[in-house]
C-alpha cells in the first residue's frame, strides 16, 4: 500500500557555464537564469515541477556541487526520478532527461 506525506528533496549537481553562460544585467538572452527541479516519474511529457533554484553565488565555469532544498512537499512513497533543468529567460529548458537520478520516498 502506498502512502504519501511531507518530505523535502536536496538535489545537488554540477552546471558548466562556459556552455550556456549565466544571465545578468548584460547578458539577457541565450543564457541560464535559474534551474527547476521537476518529478519525472510518469515521464518528461508528464512531469510535475518541484521547485526553482536560483543560480549559484559565482556562476561561472563549471560549478560543482550546486545544492537545493525544497520546501516540504506531498511525495507519495516509493520510487521517483527527479530531473533538474536549466531555464533561461524566455523560459526555454534544457532536457528533462540530461540530469536525473532516483529517489526513494519511505
Amino acid at each position: 500500500m502506498n502512502s504519501h506525506g511531507p518530505h523535502t528533496v536536496t538535489v545537488t549537481f554540477d552546471y558548466d557555464f562556459r556552455v550556456t553562460r549565466a544571465c545578468t544585467k548584460k547578458i539577457t538572452q541565450n543564457c541560464v537564469q535559474r534551474f527547476v527541479a521537476y518529478d519525472i516519474s510518469a515521464g518528461a511529457g508528464h512531469a510535475s515541477m518541484l521547485f526553482p533554484i536560483p543560480l549559484p553565488a559565482k556562476p561561472v565555469g563549471l560549478v560543482h556541487g550546486i545544492v537545493a532544498t525544497s520546501p516540504k512537499l506531498d511525495f507519495e512513497s516509493g520510487q521517483h526520478l527527479i530531473s533538474v533543468i536549466a531555464q533561461g529567460p524566455d523560459g526555454k529548458q534544457s532536457r528533462k532527461s540530461v540530469c536525473t537520478t532516483w529517489i526513494t520516498i519511505p
